[in-house]
């Protein structure tokens, strides 16, 4: 019976492989195809919070015209680079509404002491023009945070009724919910002394709502991020690469006790009765875990050796 079994296992064993081989990379597209594709293209997979990244300074996407052979020109656009606020929480200041009647500048001069008031209070805030510029341009509250990066946008409005000025301010996240608001009342014809003295309130009234104070640092490594975006790309999925490279030790790996372990159940179901799908998408996934390139049943890689304090910001 055995040497039966041998040779028939020596005369199909070609065919066998070669399905194998196919069930293999198969299994990888279908598990692993996007993430694979979006690191190929040079972009970053969509994980959790990435559209409301922590990070700075922008510029308006750039077109580069490539002239083709038949000399038609074929333009396309830049992307803009990734900002980055050193690690500061960021706050876009939307340019002031004025409704009343006030002198030339003073919209901008309170802009200008409104920022500055919440560098004080540790805050980052993308340049003013770029906002402006997305503003004129028709973009909305929600679009201008996602594209500039940011978790809050702060409006405010300016009237004016004699000598009696009144700036009501609003805190919006990228969702266009209104975190805070409140107005601020001043008195007087001092207009530097009612700029100053109002943003400075109002920057004061942010720091109070936003804490400033969470640093992104791991405690036990003492590393500290750039930006959220840099810290939730390091921690990435909260399994441990090392103990998902101890469950693909054979025979627990063949049997894709690893797939379970990353939540990815349904395809570790299939490695039960193929073997690991033939060994050959065992051993694929032991590589792709060792590079850190696996991804887990939420499409986030696999990258750190041990649990990581900084999951907890997910």
């Amino acid at each position: 019976m055995m040497d039966v079994a041998i040779a028939w296992a020596k005369e199909y064993g070609d065919v066998l492989g070669a399905i194998g081989f196919i069930f293999a990379m198969f299994t990888v597209i279908v598990t692993n195809g996007k993430v694979i594709l979006q690191r190929l293209r040079g972009e970053q997979p969509n994980f959790p919070f990435q559209g409301i990244a922590a990070s700075g300074g922008i510029s308006i996407p750039s077109s580069v015209p490539v002239t083709t052979g038949t000399g038609t020109d074929l333009v396309f656009d830049a992307p803009p680079p990734m900002p980055d606020y050193g690690g500061k929480v960021p706050v876009a200041v939307f340019p002031p509404t004025e409704r009343g009647d006030f002198d030339d500048h003073f919209a901008d001069g309170f802009t200008d002491d409104l920022i500055a008031g919440l560098q004080k209070n540790k805050f980052a805030t993308p340049e003013l023009n770029t906002v402006a510029a997305m503003q004129k341009a028709g973009a909305d509250t929600k679009k201008i945070a996602r594209t500039l990066g940011v978790e809050h946008v702060l409006t405010t409005s300016i009237r004016r009724q004699e000598d009696k000025i009144r700036v009501t301010a609003q805190l919006i996240d990228p969702s266009g919910a209104v975190l805070w608001s409140d107005r601020f009342n001043a008195v007087g014809d001092d207009l530097l002394a009612i700029q100053e003295s109002v943003a400075d309130k109002i920057a004061t009234a942010v720091a109070g709502e936003l804490d400033t104070s969470t640093v992104l640092k791991n405690p036990d490594t003492g590393i500290v991020y750039k930006s959220r975006q840099e810290a939730l790309e390091a921690i990435a999925s909260p399994k441990s690469r090392f103990t998902a490279l101890l469950l693909c030790i054979p025979p627990l790996g063949i049997f894709g006790i690893h797939r379970f372990y990353l939540g990815r159940p349904f395809t570790g179901i299939l490695y039960l009765p193929t073997a690991g799908l033939f060994i050959f998408g065992w051993l694929i996934d032991t590589v792709l875990i060792a590079l850190g390139t696996f991804a887990d049943g939420k499409g986030r890689p696999v990258r750190i050796w041990r649990h990581d304090p900084l999951q907890k910001l997910k």
